[in-house]
């Protein structure tokens, strides 16, 4: 009886691994877009802070939208949450608002690859941060060698 109901969640587990490869594609893919869209808008449309600025106003209004019911009193997040949250919001909004400064000022294809070799910053963080919840092996460390020598390669051969 164990035995089926490990065999069970596992294959929910599975599917939830399986989903979140599947969405970590989508986002490659949207960033890819973003890329190209934020080259075209710092060249022709506006200056990159007022870019990055409304699309993150456009961004939160869509995921707003869409989400809308899971949203929860702020009230009832704890102080770590928050400063976590604050953190990331941070990050995240710097981390676009940086890339449309690069894209005012590089070619596409390389702005794009080297924002996009971010795993490494975050396997080191994880390393940092997440020692506990996360485990690093020979594949991670070949994984961001390989990342660092096609962004270097990439910025070669420009």
């Amino acid at each position: 009886m164990k035995k089926q109901v490990s065999n069970k969640i596992n294959v929910q587990d599975s599917k939830y691994q399986l989903f979140g490869y599947i969405a970590s594609l989508a986002a490659a893919a949207s960033y890819g877009v973003s890329a190209n869209l934020a080259k075209a808008i710092v060249n022709d449309i506006a200056a990159p802070l007022i870019a990055t600025s409304f699309a993150l106003l456009f961004g939160f209004l869509i995921l707003t939208t869409i989400y809308h019911k899971h949203l929860i009193n702020i009230k009832n997040i704890n102080k770590k949450t928050f400063i976590f949250l604050f953190l990331a919001g941070m990050a995240g909004s710097t981390g676009v608002g940086s890339q449309y400064y690069a894209m005012n000022n590089a070619p596409v294809f390389v702005v794009a690859p080297i924002t996009g070799s971010y795993p490494l910053f975050a396997i080191f963080f994880s390393f940092l941060f997440l020692r506990k919840v996360e485990k690093q092996n020979l594949s991670t460390l070949i994984g961001a060698v390989m990342i660092i020598l096609g962004v270097t390669l990439i910025i070669l051969s420009k």
